[in-house]
């Protein structure tokens, strides 16, 4: 039987039978109704959803056509955006702001008067590929430390059986200032078809990246997720978690 994943207007992501068209079998989960409800802190605005919630959303972004930033933000960010107004501008344009860090999270509940949930990159990557396996949504990964995304993918195919790798790269860094490595770093992201980008460039670059040269591309899920590959491959252990 061929399975396929659409979106249906009531915004609901459904599996649909693709030999028979219109039956339905069953749904994936529910999506995504209007953007989601957020709460200002200083330059930024978080996100309130749950990990799970956003996870959803994303997968129902997935199978569309035009591309949602996702910003995991720690307390560099909101540094950064209060420093830099390129940058402010350019978080505020994402499409999600997550909290990735318990001081974001503090300063949620005592600045915004908001319960926010802490969705650490490294959470939302390893969320995302478990339903990208079973969906049959192709994912890439970009950048990290020489070889992090080798074997973050590795350990991640071999976690969820059937993920879909769709690319791997990891420029070297300076690559944006040399055209010809751009321009290849771009045309394997294009040429890839993949669902969801992750990049892993560290702040303010990822960011950057993402609004200058994906969004034009119409990948539908990109996520800056810093260092992530690099704790999924094992280079680095995560923060105890009273100081994540």
């Amino acid at each position: 039987m061929n399975l396929r994943a659409k979106l249906v207007p009531e915004a609901r992501l459904e599996v649909v039978n693709a030999d028979s068209a219109g039956s339905r079998i069953g749904l994936v989960e529910r999506t995504v109704l209007g953007p989601p409800v957020g709460v200002p802190i200083g330059p930024i605005k978080i996100s309130l959803l749950s990990a799970e919630e956003l996870t959803q959303r994303l997968v129902g972004h997935a199978f569309g056509t035009e591309t949602q930033h996702v910003v995991t933000a720690n307390a560099q960010f909101y540094v950064l955006a209060e420093e830099r107004a390129d940058f402010r501008e350019c978080i505020q344009g994402a499409d999600y702001v997550c909290a990735d860090g318990v001081s974001i999270v503090v300063a949620c509940k005592w600045l915004g008067r908001a319960k926010a949930t802490r969705i650490p990159g490294v959470d939302l990557v390893t969320d995302l590929c478990k339903e990208a396996a079973s969906l049959g949504l192709r994912v890439f990964f970009l950048g990290g430390n020489p070889g992090s995304a080798e074997r973050s993918a590795a350990i991640l195919t071999e976690r969820f059986p059937g993920l879909q790798v769709a690319g791997i790269s990891c420029p070297p860094k300076g690559f944006l200032s040399d055209p010809e490595m751009l321009n290849e770093a771009l045309s394997e992201i294009k040429e890839s078809h993949a669902a969801i980008l992750f990049v892993a460039l560290g702040a303010p670059l990822q960011e950057f990246f993402i609004r200058d040269y994906v969004r034009p591309m119409n990948i539908p899920v990109a996520i800056g997720i810093g260092g992530s590959l690099d704790i999924i491959a094992g280079e680095f252990k995560r923060a105890p978690q009273y100081i994540q």
